[in-house]
C-alpha cells in the first residue's frame, strides 16, 4: 500500500443522438478532455470525504450522496483497504449531461487500486463505474462508464456493441454550461407522452438517420457537415419541446460569434450547450463572450 493513490477521469458529451437512443435509434458520443474530476485517497481513521459539495464522515452524507459510501466500502471490501480519507477535485458540471457521476466514480476506482497498489485495466474500470452508475441511475446504457476513459468518440446504441470512430477534424468543441440544471427525468417523460401522441416519432427518426451521416462526417474531415448536423439535430430537439429559452439565447450568440454549429447535449431543459467552432480564434471569442453570462465555459481544440 502507497501512501496516498490518484486516479483522473474526464467528461463526455453527446454529439448526437440525444433522447432517440431510448427509441432505439444509435448515438455518438465524445469523451470532453478539459473537463476533469480528480480523486486522492489516504489512510485514515474512518472513511472521510473532501470535496466542494460536502465535507465529513462519509456515513453522514444526505441521502442523495450516500451511494459514494457505499461505492467506496464495496471498492474497499473487495481491496481490502482500511478506512481512508477521499479528496475529490471536480469541475464537471453537475445535472449538465457531462457525465460527472461516471467520471467521480472512475477516478475513485483508479485512485483506490492505485493506492493499494493492484493492476485496473480497462474492463474492471468499466465495471467498478457501472457499479456505481447502477446505485445512480438504476439501469444505465454504460455509454458514460466507457466513454470517462476513452480518449475517442463512440458510436452506440442500445443492446449493441459500441464501436471507436477516428475523428480527424480541426476546430474546436465547446461546452456551455448554461447554470440551468438539466431535468433529464422530466425531457424523457416529455418525450414519451409526445411518443404515445404519434407527434414524437418524425423527430426521433431524424435524428436516428442522421448518427451515420455524423460519423462520416468525423472520419472524412467534413467540418461543415459535422456543424450542420449539430444545427438540424438542435431544430428536431427544439420542436420536442427538450430546450430552454436561455439555452435558445446561447446558441444564437454562439452562431453570431462565428460558431457554425450548436446543440444542447443530454436531457435537456437546461444543462449544456456543445458549439462547433472552425478556428480556436472563434472558440476564444465565444469564449470570453459567454463567460459573464454563463456558469462556465470550456474548450477542447480538436
Amino acid at each position: 500500500m502507497k501512501l496516498q493513490g490518484v486516479g483522473q477521469s474526464h467528461a463526455k458529451v453527446i454529439l448526437l443522438g440525444e433522447h432517440a437512443v431510448v427509441y432505439g435509434h444509435p448515438g455518438i458520443a465524445l469523451p470532453f478532455l478539459p473537463l476533469t474530476v480528480q480523486a486522492t485517497v489516504q489512510q485514515d481513521e474512518d472513511f472521510y470525504l473532501q470535496a466542494a459539495f460536502y465535507e465529513g464522515l462519509m456515513q453522514h452524507l444526505p441521502d442523495e450522496l450516500l451511494f459514494l459510501f457505499a461505492f467506496v466500502q464495496q471498492l474497499a471490501k473487495d481491496l481490502n483497504s482500511p478506512p481512508l480519507r477521499l479528496q475529490l477535485d471536480n469541475i464537471i458540471p453537475t445535472s449538465a449531461g457531462l457525465g460527472s457521476s461516471a467520471a467521480i466514480a472512475d477516478a475513485i476506482a483508479q485512485a483506490m487500486f492505485d493506492w493499494m497498489e493492484q493492476p485496473l485495466s480497462k474492463a474492471k474500470r468499466f465495471e467498478w463505474t457501472q457499479i456505481s452508475e447502477k446505485m445512480v441511475h438504476g439501469n444505465p446504457s454504460g455509454i458514460d462508464a466507457l466513454m470517462v476513459q476513452s480518449d475517442m468518440p463512440y458510436w452506440f446504441a442500445k443492446g449493441q456493441q459500441p464501436k471507436p470512430i477516428p475523428m480527424t477534424i480541426k476546430g474546436s468543441f465547446i461546452i456551455i454550461d448554461s447554470g440551468i440544471p438539466g431535468k433529464t427525468k422530466e425531457a424523457i417523460g416529455r418525450v414519451a407522452k409526445q411518443y404515445m401522441q404519434n407527434t414524437a416519432q418524425v423527430h426521433l427518426e431524424s435524428i436516428g438517420l442522421m448518427v451515420p451521416l455524423m460519423e462520416e462526417a468525423l472520419l472524412h474531415e467534413d467540418e461543415a457537415d459535422v456543424a450542420r448536423l449539430m444545427n438540424q439535430t438542435q431544430y428536431h430537439l427544439h420542436e420536442l419541446s427538450l430546450s430552454h429559452p436561455i439555452i435558445d439565447e446561447i446558441i444564437e450568440q454562439c452562431l453570431s460569434l462565428g460558431a457554425t454549429g450548436a446543440k444542447i447535449t443530454g436531457g435537456g431543459l437546461g444543462g449544456s450547450v456543445l458549439v462547433y467552432a472552425p478556428s480556436f480564434v472563434i472558440a476564444q471569442t465565444i469564449q470570453n463572450a459567454m463567460a459573464p453570462k454563463a456558469k462556465g465555459v470550456w474548450i477542447m481544440p480538436l
